[in-house]
């Protein structure tokens, strides 16, 4: 069942073309007061999704992984993408802005 094209809408529509990505969630731990990040490398993949809208199929080596420690340490799923691999400027600059980095890798 899904809601139909007369109930919805989207600003954009297409598919994201294959090559290597970064995704990065900047997030708040209120509790504790401080920002905190996670950053990973995947790849935008070219199988077409039955889904309408702006559609980025990725691919990101030790998923399971990176969702485990996503629930585990109170993350929210949704992330930023950029095109290309920039995993370690990111990393790096959250360094130097004090804000607690969490580098996923499929290992």
């Amino acid at each position: 069942m899904t809601l139909g094209t007369e109930r919805t809408f989207g600003a954009c529509k297409g598919q994201v073309a294959a090559g290597p990505m970064t995704f990065v969630r900047f997030s708040t731990d209120d509790a504790k007061g401080i920002l905190k990040m996670y950053v990973g490398e995947g790849t935008f993949e070219t199988e077409p999704l039955p889904t309408k809208g702006g559609v980025a199929n990725c691919r990101v080596p030790g998923l399971q992984k990176l969702l485990r420690y996503l629930c585990e340490n109170g993350f929210e799923h949704h992330v930023c993408f950029v095109r290309g691999h920039v995993a370690d400027i990111l990393e790096e600059a959250a360094k130097y802005l004090g804000i607690s980095c969490h580098r996923h890798t499929a290992g």
